[in-house]
């Protein structure tokens, strides 16, 4: 990969949630790629494995099956993966779902766990990250993945777009809270990315990349790696934080 002098994440010690598969995954090969070691945290066990032995030996430390909505596992695996990479400099918030469905036919169920794993997940990584990097005296960072959804609200898309804008909320407010300890907390704002998750929606008669990719100005998805190198930038630039990055094609511009 190209060098530049925010992608040199050499002994940057990382944890990537949702990093099994996708666009987490893709932001773990990235990181690595730039000298970054990484604990990957997922749900799946097998999974989990098989991302470890695709980013290789020297890049990861063994993977943590991890429910990031369970309280006692996220403390369990966030104290592991700190034990095993000897400290946390970066922490990336990827784990997500995503469902579409209008907001009168949505069950409580549904909106109840779309909120659960994208901001409550999100909540409970984020304070046991900030919790080990304090006591271990590092200005780290914490990036979490929001969305352009968490920009502008969408029909079909209700409680992604609150999960995604409340993502958003959380980090204005956690980086003001963490600012004196030198910790530094963004969030990065996808617009599409070719993932399964995406393909498996249903948003009408257009396919899902092609109805997200009509409000874009560059009509091509976001690459994993172009979200991994505004994870890059915001750790490495230290005079950022609380802010909301898109990186979408030019959909969004606020």
């Amino acid at each position: 990969m190209p060098s530049s002098p925010f992608c040199d994440l050499k002994g940057v010690r990382a944890v990537v949630t949702g990093a099994a598969r996708g666009l987490g995954l893709g932001i773990a090969v990235a990181l690595s790629g730039w000298g970054a070691r990484i604990a990957v945290l997922d749900r799946d066990a097998r999974e989990v494995d098989a991302a470890c032995r695709e980013l290789g030996a020297e890049a990861t430390v063994p993977g943590f099956a991890t429910d990031v909505t369970d309280e006692q596992a996220v403390e369990r695996a966030m104290d592991l993966a700190a034990a095993d990479l000897g400290g946390l400099d970066l922490v990336v918030n990827n784990a997500g779902v995503l469902t579409a469905r209008p907001v009168v036919e949505m069950e409580l169920a549904e909106w109840r766990r779309i909120l659960d794993v994208n901001i409550t997940g999100t909540f409970l990584i984020s304070r046991k990250a900030a919790r080990l990097m304090i006591a271990g005296k590092t200005e780290g960072s914490i990036v979490s993945i929001s969305s352009i959804a968490g920009k502008v609200g969408d029909p079909l898309l209700a409680h992604y777009s609150a999960s995604k804008f409340a993502i958003i909320g959380f980090t204005q407010a956690l980086a003001r809270e963490l600012g004196k300890f030198g910790i530094t907390v963004n969030a990065v704002c996808p617009g599409v990315i070719e993932t399964q998750m995406i393909r498996d929606l249903s948003l009408g008669s257009a396919t899902p990349v092609e109805h997200m990719l009509d409000a874009q100005v560059i009509k091509r998805p976001q690459t994993p790696r172009e979200i991994a190198m505004a994870i890059a930038l915001l750790h490495v630039n230290r005079a950022m934080t609380g802010q909301a990055i898109n990186v979408d094609g030019g959909s969004v511009f606020h």
